[in-house]
């Protein structure tokens, strides 16, 4: 079987602008044509392409509604703005008018996934939520499925997807993202998830949150949000996760690889250094060889979670092992790339957190490469646990690279530790940012060279990436 890619089942649609008012619940003022399709729709002025329309929602700092007139600029051809909203000289040609632009664009939400009749997965996590999607997508695709995109996962952005889609969607996979409670619970009132994951807890947001128990509960929303007929996918493997799972209504899919307890679970693992892992993934319903592409050991615990989530549509171990075959990571989350002077680069500079960054440095140590360079930014809203985490990072580096670039606020500490931990200091080095840091990585490149590149997104490692590739 050749698996299709679950980006083959649907299509962004072009919305016409009378259909997107019925969804919204909104009025629409249009001196033209109703019949207009818009082309894509953005709730960021700066994002306008001709063609576009343009939500404006409120923000903490700033509103929406103060740059609709930018958006007319750049070519909006339809603004969905607040009944108070007065139109100015410069306004895109069609207006649908709401009382709430952001209860407007939650309900439409809700009533466009109940057109569409998709059965919702939700997926959470501190770490791996997009490359569990994708997985799950994957494991899936057996039956019309779509996903929300690259790390759409906020309460803006996942509804600006979900209003393009068009049927058939049986399945919608929706990564879900939270920075305080609460939430989550906001993302499960309107896209009505059936089966809800959770991959694991750890500390990313702990800054925010203050614990790792309020971190738990803060993700245990979306278990609280299953109907009873629903499904909760849950690592057995996270003490965390044990502690939170019991508020489900719905039965309970457990995955994992080291407890018994999880039905779903990863044995006989050979970690393959870049060219992968292998495994049997093990179910209810029998055993099955997994092949992963991606570098990266952990990845086979996301894997196990998708053949939990599959289980509840009645795909077996056998076909999701099939399907992930095709597996590939998401942009900036671990990709194997060329760099140059015969360089590897391993792109995992979307994010970071203490346990991603320990299992990416796995990835560097595993490769075999004699000469492996970390360059490691900042990991950010780690609170009062700051200092300790990049402290740990510099031991961990110490043991998995062989030269380290710190980049950020924290680059003495990281640079300190790694010291500490026995490494030469000639062979460390700290950049103050991604282009100081750029510029220290390009003269140490060279043929078998392997590169790993992580941070915090605020850090912006992708402009690293960018020098470094051939």
């Amino acid at each position: 079987m050749s698996p299709p890619d679950p980006r083959l089942w649907h299509h962004p649609a072009v919305l016409r602008a009378d259909t997107l008012a019925d969804l919204l619940g909104g009025r629409l003022i249009a001196p033209a044509d109703a019949s207009l399709e818009i082309l894509d729709l953005v709730s960021d002025s700066r994002a306008v392409t001709p063609g576009t329309g343009f939500v404006a929602l409120p923000g903490e700092e700033m509103d929406g509604h103060a740059f609709v007139a930018d958006a007319a600029r750049r070519g909006a051809a339809l603004a969905v703005v607040g009944e108070a909203y007065a139109a100015g000289p410069e306004t895109p040609p069609l207006l649908i008018r709401v009382g709430d632009t952001a209860a407007a664009l939650r309900a439409a939400c809700s009533r466009r996934i109940g057109e569409l009749g998709a059965t919702v997965v939700g997926v959470t996590g501190s770490v791996g939520k997009t490359t569990a999607k994708e997985m799950c997508a994957l494991a899936l695709a057996g039956r019309p499925t779509a996903r929300t995109p690259g790390n759409l996962n906020t309460w803006t952005q996942i509804p600006l997807h979900v209003l393009r889609l068009v049927p058939p969607v049986e399945r919608l996979v929706v990564e879900m993202a939270m920075t305080g409670p609460g939430e989550i619970a906001d993302l499960a009132a309107f896209t009505h998830p059936t089966v809800g994951v959770l991959l694991n807890v750890g500390q990313a947001h702990i800054g925010r949150l203050g614990s790792e128990a309020a971190i738990a509960d803060a993700k245990a929303e979306l278990l609280e949000a299953l109907p009873r007929d629903g499904v909760g996918v849950v690592n057995a493997d996270d003490p965390r996760v044990i502690g939170v799972a019991g508020r489900s209504r719905a039965p309970l899919h457990w995955f994992g690889e080291a407890s018994r307890q999880a039905a779903w679970r990863v044995e006989a693992v050979e970690a393959g250094g870049m060219l992968g892992s292998r495994a049997t993934l093990v179910g209810p319903d029998g055993r099955a060889s997994l092949r992963l592409r991606a570098p990266g050991r952990h990845l086979l615990l996301d894997a196990a979670a998708a053949a939990a989530v599959a289980a509840a549509f009645g795909v077996g171990v056998g076909e999701v092992a099939e399907r992930l075959v095709e597996f590939e990571p998401a942009d900036h989350r671990g990709r194997i790339l060329r760099g140059r002077e015969g360089s590897t680069v391993v792109d995992d500079s979307y994010n970071s957190s203490p346990s991603s960054l320990a299992a990416a440095l796995e990835v560097l140590r595993g490769s075999g490469a004699a000469d492996r360079l970390a360059i490691i930014g900042d990991m950010l809203e780690l609170g009062d646990r700051t200092l300790a985490a990049h402290r740990e990072a510099g031991r961990r580096a110490a043991v998995a690279a062989t030269r380290l670039i710190a980049v950020g606020a924290q680059a003495a500490v990281v640079a300190g530790a790694a010291v500490a931990a026995g490494m030469p200091g000639a062979a460390v080095a700290q950049a103050e940012d991604a282009g100081q840091a750029a510029e220290l990585a390009l003269p140490l490149l060279g043929p078998g060279t392997v590169v790993l590149v992580k941070g915090s997104r605020g850090i912006g490692l992708d402009a690293v990436v960018e020098s470094l590739l051939a």
